[in-house]
This record gives structure tokens, C-alpha cells and sequence, in this order.
């Protein structure tokens, strides 16, 4: 057996040192790059939190209109208020922790996997370019001037729809009576 010569130690020992170097290097970036996504995934868990209760608090906006006296709308409204607050309490904070978790294990995965170590740089670079930066701030501006936009265009379709979709869905609960039906209230022969 040959004993290895001081160039192939050499070798050997600087490639031993540069593997876990770049190996650090990918998970800094990688770390980087989540941390600076952080505050989307947080979004993305107050969003889990709230679109279970869109539609509740839709409804419960409708009935508050409907039902309840003109004079104590907004002190129904108030404390109506206060239990979203109190629901947001309770449901966000777990929810955008859990949201900002998954997306650390699932996201430094994927990119662990699909990136080399270059990419994951340019990445970061990209990512904390001023430009970049400025562009993220607009879109929340940009979202909602969209759907403002949409909304105006599409508005007496979507209210023509969903009245239709209302009376239909109170039909078949028995809200009110089936287009077309007699009374239920017709005196019997």
C-alpha cells in the first residue's frame, strides 16, 4: 500500500475544510433569504386566521343592517367588533407562527435542494436590492387599486348575482317562498 504523498494530503484536507464551508455558506443564504420573507409568511398565517370569518362577518354586517334597531347598530356593532379582535387574539399569533415554521422547513428544503450556492447569493442580493424593496412596498397600493378597479367594472354583476344566489339559497332553506308559489298562507277549500 502506498502512503499518499504531501500534495494528495494537502488536497484532501482542503477539500474536507471547503465541503462544510460551502455547505455553511448555503444554509447562511438560505436562512438570509427566509428571513427575509419572514414578514410574507406571517401575512400568509394572519390571512389563514381571517378567511374563516369573512364570510361570517359578511353575514353578521347584513343581519346587523337588517335586524337590529337603527339606534343600537353601533353598539351591536362595537362589540362585534371587540370578538373579532379578541377571535384575531387568540387565532393569529399561532397561526402566523405555525405559517412562518412550515414555510422554514418546507421552503429551506426546497431551496437546499434546487439552488447551488451562487444562486442562493444572487437570490439574497436580489432580494435586498433597494429596487426590489421598493417594489414590494407597492403591493398592498397595487392590490388594492386592482380590486377597486374590479370591483367598479364588475359590481352590478357581482350584486345582480349574488341577490339572485341570496334568494335562491333562502328558497331552498325555506326562508321564503319559491318564486312563482302560492301563499303559503291560502285558505283551504
Amino acid at each position: 500500500m502506498r502512503t499518499p504523498t504531501p500534495l494528495i494530503l494537502a488536497a484532501l484536507l482542503a477539500f474536507s475544510v471547503l465541503v462544510p464551508a460551502q455547505a455553511q455558506s448555503k444554509k447562511e443564504s438560505i436562512n438570509k433569504i427566509l428571513a427575509i420573507q419572514k414578514p410574507q409568511y406571517e401575512q400568509f398565517g394572519m390571512m389563514m386566521a381571517q378567511s374563516p370569518v369573512q364570510p361570517l362577518l359578511q353575514q353578521a354586517a347584513q343581519v346587523l343592517r337588517a335586524r337590529v334597531a337603527e339606534d343600537k347598530r353601533e353598539a351591536v356593532g362595537k362589540a362585534m367588533d371587540a370578538e373579532v379582535q379578541a377571535y384575531m387574539k387568540d387565532v393569529g399569533p399561532p397561526l402566523r407562527a405555525s405559517a412562518v415554521k412550515a414555510a422554514n422547513e418546507v421552503i429551506a428544503a426546497k431551496l437546499e435542494a434546487s439552488f447551488s450556492e451562487a444562486e442562493l447569493k444572487q437570490l439574497v442580493q436580489y432580494l435586498e436590492s433597494p429596487v426590489i424593496k421598493r417594489y414590494n412596498q407597492l403591493g398592498p397600493e397595487l392590490q388594492t387599486t386592482i380590486g377597486q378597479k374590479v370591483g367598479t367594472e364588475h359590481r352590478t354583476l357581482v350584486e345582480a348575482k349574488a341577490k339572485n344566489l341570496d334568494t335562491k339559497l333562502a328558497e331552498l332553506l325555506g326562508l321564503k317562498p319559491a318564486a312563482g308559489a302560492a301563499p303559503a298562507a291560502a285558505s283551504k277549500p
